[in-house]
């Protein structure tokens, strides 16, 4: 019988985490900053929009509509808020999953705190982009309503991030942490139907524009 030479081969899981994080936070401040686009694009120029229907009989119709050049800046934000949080949900769930079978993965406490932390870290960036990637104004009460949801989600998504490292640093036997990381997966579905409103409300305005 071959002998392993790695008895614990997951050993590499929470550095890569580790370093992927680290690459996030590099490519995360290198996002434009959306007072920038603001100032750069004015409110009257348009961004071209697409959207293509079904029609009764099979066949499909193409409608073109002009979207204001900042409520397109916003949304290309929104869209890279969602890429974002993506990289940390699965972040949350690989450092997670590693430490509920660290028995196999061989990861240890103060390598699943060190990945936790830096996790944290980015839902505080995070938070602080959707703080300040305001919609622009002039477009409707639903726009910014929705964004004020997802701002909302995005607070919970830090509390909660922070709220698995306390539990993994508590005495128990993983509940809290177990039950932080449900919360947690939870704002995270709601800052995404937010972001799913806030796109209903840009292509209202952009019909209204």
């Amino acid at each position: 019988m071959a002998r392993n030479p790695d008895p614990k081969p997951g050993r590499w899981i929470l550095p890569l985490v580790v370093l992927g994080m680290v690459f996030f936070t590099w490519a995360f401040v290198q996002r434009i900053d959306p007072g920038e686009v603001e100032d750069a694009a004015p409110a009257t120029t348009t961004t071209p929009t697409t959207a293509v229907e079904t029609t009764e009989d099979g066949g499909e119709t193409t409608t073109t509509t002009s979207l204001p050049a900042q409520l397109s800046a916003y949304l290309d934000q929104i869209i890279g808020d969602q890429e974002t949080l993506e990289a940390i949900e699965t972040g949350m769930e690989t450092v997670n999953s590693a430490w509920e079978d660290r028995e196999n993965t061989g990861v240890t406490f103060g390598e699943s705190v060190e990945a936790f932390e830096t996790l944290v870290a980015n839902t505080q960036d995070f938070r602080n982009l959707v703080s300040t990637n305001l919609p622009p104004s002039g477009f409707g009460d639903a726009l910014s309503q929705a964004h004020q949801q997802a701002l909302s989600a995005s607070e919970k998504i830090v509390t909660e991030a922070d709220a698995v490292l306390d539990g993994l640093r508590s005495t128990d036997t993983g509940e809290l942490r177990r039950a932080a990381m449900l919360r947690f997966k939870a704002a995270v579905e709601e800052f995404n139907l937010a972001a799913d409103d806030i796109r209903i409300a840009v292509a209202a305005a952009a019909l209204g524009a």
